[in-house]
């Protein structure tokens, strides 16, 4: 499965690379480990403390997560969006923290990625569509999917065709309905996308896989970072058993349980001066264990 065009590696050169497939080896029997970081969201700018935003501390954090996470057996690690705030040039400084790694990675396309990637081809000539980001990978007994909340957003540029138009009418159904995620900075997935994570959960079903599911944006409990469609995306994950739901974008952290899946929200890495948020998960069994470092909460699911 190709994510992006050649016109698209193109654009954007060494970026490109943080968006692909990642390539797994084996992992121990019964036994599945792998690394969590959320919203590094670096920018060379000043920090914002009365928001408790420190942009440029992004980097020296990332380095010391990425430290620590080296020296541990795991099958790969997966960084929940937002690896850049606002700048094309950002990522330039921030590919040499992720250079360090020594596990496969799995980025994830936040809104502020979003936005920044979709500027960069938009500005083309002729102009290149913000990438669908959506993809599953496997290891033996597991099924991984990774799911795009910028399918429909306002981030999708004019080469995306109707996606923001869509986008636009979404949200103004949501907020003339006044619900919480009823925000510009949020996004939806497009019934393609449904389609596709439906059939997905459905083949995982019937082959006895274990499902992991991991997104940009959070899908419950109720607060103003949702996906716009979350209620949707839920009901499937629920209805086929998947075992967890990881995600970003709320910089508070979050968790709840629906039925037998775990919803965790991972706390954003630039929040606060010092506070070097991370997690590592273990999957053992029905056991699903998450040992926190920094301030993420560590839990025994």
């Amino acid at each position: 499965m190709t994510l992006l065009t050649a016109e698209h590696v193109r654009a954007l050169g060494n970026v490109s690379a943080l968006y692909q497939i990642p390539q797994l080896d084996a992992v121990s029997a019964g036994v599945l480990r792998f690394g969590l970081i959320a919203d590094p969201q670096y920018a060379d700018v000043d920090s914002q403390p009365e928001y408790n935003r420190y942009y440029r501390h992004s980097l020296g954090k990332l380095s010391q997560a990425i430290g620590l996470l080296n020296q541990q057996p795991l099958a790969f690690v997966a960084t929940l969006g937002d690896l850049v705030d606002r700048d094309w040039h950002s990522y330039a400084t921030l590919l040499p923290c992720y250079a360090q790694l020594r596990h496969p990675h799995m980025a994830i396309t936040g809104n502020h990625d979003a936005e920044v990637i979709s500027r960069q081809l938009g500005a083309r000539q002729p102009a290149l569509p913000l990438p669908k980001h959506y993809y599953q990978f496997s290891l033996p007994g597991y099924r991984f999917l990774v799911i795009d909340g910028n399918d429909l957003s306002l981030y999708c540029n004019a080469a995306n065709g109707d996606s923001q138009a869509q986008a636009r009418q979404l949200l103004t159904a949501l907020q003339a309905q006044q619900v919480l995620q009823a925000q510009s900075w949020n996004g939806a997935l497009g019934e393609q996308q449904l389609v596709w994570l439906e059939q997905n959960l459905q083949q995982a079903q019937l082959q006895g896989e274990t499902v992991l599911v991991f997104g940009h944006y959070p899908l419950t409990p109720d607060n103003k970072h949702n996906l716009w469609n979350c209620e949707r995306v839920v009901a499937l994950l629920c209805r086929y058993q998947v075992r967890a739901y990881f995600a970003g974008h709320n910089h508070a952290g979050g968790y709840n349980r629906i039925g037998n899946t775990d919803f965790i929200t991972l706390k954003g890495m630039l929040d606060g001066s010092e506070e070097t948020p991370f997690a590592v998960v273990e999957i053992r069994g029905n056991q699903l264990t998450i040992q926190g470092y920094g301030s993420e909460i560590s839990r025994e699911l």
